[in-house]
């Protein structure tokens, strides 16, 4: 851009001199310039985040910042379509699906590459689910391969021969998955980030490609096959990426650049797109949300989303269910949901939203202080006597920040205790909560499919997520074995009765059910609202002819008369 300006300082200099014969062609070369600086600078996607990016690591992402990245540099057997998240090919092109089931045979693209120019091979994903599944990884999405033969088992060190695992490469470009008993949503699965290949050359070289930050992931090194490279990071502040020149379908990606300003509040969100430096939002101020939708940038939907607060169910007070019962009792959803500007009808009374494909949801409680009073008193704390000063820890976020003073408000008129409120930056919040250093803390779950599974094994004794520490044999046995149902009404039966079991111990405190708000630009195309929230960049693309290129091309039609 400066050397644009540099050009339009030379017309001027011609002007000077009244060299107006040659005035015209230099003008024209410069509108042509111009255009082409334009273009380049339009030609870069802003999108704005509330979090921060902590991981590249396909097998440790869990937040949807990271997942949007990870699915720009690492691509997987399927992609979810755009709009209506249906699994489409990625690398692999076609696939055949046995008529039990329970078979999968996957074919590659010949000219899928790594962005070293590998190319990507059938033992790549094969390696990418034995680490996947490797227990000294610890990976929260371990349980996305449960669906593999003998996966759980592997997973368990019941079995150490990763042979046994239902997923092998039949050759260099055929990948063949072998199930535990059928299951309608596997390609589902597959579209999931924690799916991507992994250049297992490159992470070899920096140690053991089972073990946490392996530096082959970090933001120097990472090989990638999606359709983004890495170009910039810093922590915090900001991530770049850039087309990949070596991704298969890189004649269809439009976007050259993508910027990510992270851990951004959604004030200054909203202030970055009015000035035109954001195309996408994170969110929306909620005191915004009519304007923007009477000018057609909001983008809303229901979404495949809960959130909640998880109890320290190992620390005291909270290892007695009835102190969380009252705890959950005495806070009123109604408030909340007039206190976030979302209107009647998302307030959470389950852990499982309402849409949830093949389920019946369920409301499993109401607000009742009374009751809840009753049961502190049960508890040994009547009218809140004794009761210990307890902590509410949630990252840096004015929502958060919201909610969690209402609930320190209702807990103190309701129950007579005090409890503090904690935030930290996002990175800290992580390490806080995935090491129970909370008595309670801020929890929320975006499905991966659209199955109630998804949301149900947060609370899984073994899952990884489940910051609570609760564990339930009961529940265990119950959720594990509806996998095995022989119908989808028996299925459907058996979690259901899950839900129950665990809402009835409380180890969450649900709030509400999210809804989708975003700012989107009237310039960008191909970004569509959907239940998941998911957005793959390689499908996003400008308007074919912005106004400010409709500004040059005018000025290319000036005629000079001398």
């Amino acid at each position: 851009m400066h050397f644009c300006l540099a050009f339009l300082k030379s017309i001027s200099f011609f002007i000077y001199l009244d060299h107006m014969k040659y005035l015209e062609k230099v003008f024209l070369i410069f509108v042509v310039f111009l255009a082409g600086c334009f273009e380049k600078e339009e030609n870069t996607l802003r999108i704005g985040s509330s979090v921060g990016v902590s991981t590249f690591d396909p097998h440790l992402a869990t937040t949807l910042t990271e997942g949007m990245v990870i699915s720009s540099l690492f691509e997987g057997l399927l992609i979810p379509h755009p709009q209506t998240l249906e699994p489409i090919p990625g690398v692999a092109e076609s696939y055949i699906v046995s008529r039990d089931k329970k078979e999968y045979t996957f074919f590659l693209r010949s000219d899928a590459k790594w962005s070293n120019g590998d190319l990507v091979s059938a033992e790549d994903f094969v390696y990418a689910v034995r680490r996947g599944l490797s227990s000294s990884l610890g990976s929260p999405w371990a349980e996305l391969f449960f669906v593999l033969k003998n996966a759980k088992r592997y997973y368990k060190n019941e079995i150490v021969n990763f042979s046994e695992v239902g997923i092998e490469a039949l050759d260099a470009k055929t990948v063949h998955c072998t199930l535990e008993t059928p299951s309608d949503h596997f390609l589902s699965l597959v579209t999931h980030w924690a799916w991507s290949p992994i250049n297992v050359r490159t992470i070899e070289r920096f140690g053991d490609p089972c073990e946490r930050n392996n530096l082959g992931l970090n933001s120097r090194n990472i090989v990638g096959n999606g359709a983004y490279t890495l170009k910039f990071f810093n922590i915090g502040d900001k991530i770049i990426l850039q087309k990949n020149p070596k991704y298969w379908g890189r004649r269809d990606v439009a976007i050259q650049n993508v910027h990510i300003i992270t851990d951004i509040n959604p004030d200054t969100e909203e202030n970055m797109f009015v000035a035109q430096q954001l195309d996408i939002t994170d969110n929306v101020p909620m005191d915004k949300s009519d304007r923007y939708r009477k000018t057609g940038q909001l983008k809303s939907s229901n979404s495949l989303g809960s959130t909640f607060y998880w109890f320290n169910c190992k620390r005291q007070p909270f290892d007695d269910v009835r102190v969380r019962k009252a705890l959950n009792l005495a806070i009123d959803r109604e408030a909340i949901g007039k206190l976030r500007n979302r209107g009647a009808g998302f307030e959470a009374y389950a852990l499982v939203p309402p849409g949830t494909m093949n389920y019946d949801s369920s409301s499993f409680f109401e607000y009742d202080k009374e009751q809840a009073q009753q049961l502190l008193a049960e508890a040994g704390y009547p009218n809140g006597e004794g009761f210990p000063e307890i902590t509410i820890l949630y990252n840096i976020n004015d929502n958060w920040k919201m909610i969690s003073e209402a609930v320190q408000e209702m807990w103190r008129v309701n129950l007579h205790i005090h409890v503090k409120l904690q935030s930290t930056e996002w990175g800290v919040f992580l390490n806080e909560r995935r090491g129970h250093c909370f008595d309670i803390c801020r929890g929320g779950w975006i499905g991966d499919y659209n199955d109630a599974m998804t949301f149900l094994n947060l609370c899984l004794s073994s899952d990884n997520n489940n910051h609570s520490q609760w564990a339930n044999d009961i529940y265990d046995t119950m959720v594990l074995s509806a996998g095995k149902a022989e119908d989808s009404f028996e299925r459907k039966k058996i979690l259901n009765k899950a839900e129950a079991l665990m809402m009835d111990e409380v180890p969450i405190i649900p709030l509400y059910f999210d809804s989708i708000y975003h700012l989107v630009s009237d310039r960008v195309r191909g970004w569509y609202s959907n239940i998941l929230d998911w957005h793959l960049l390689k499908f996003i693309r400008f308007a074919a002819v912005s106004k400010l290129n409709q500004n040059v091309v005018a000025l290319a039609n000036v005629k000079f008369y001398c």
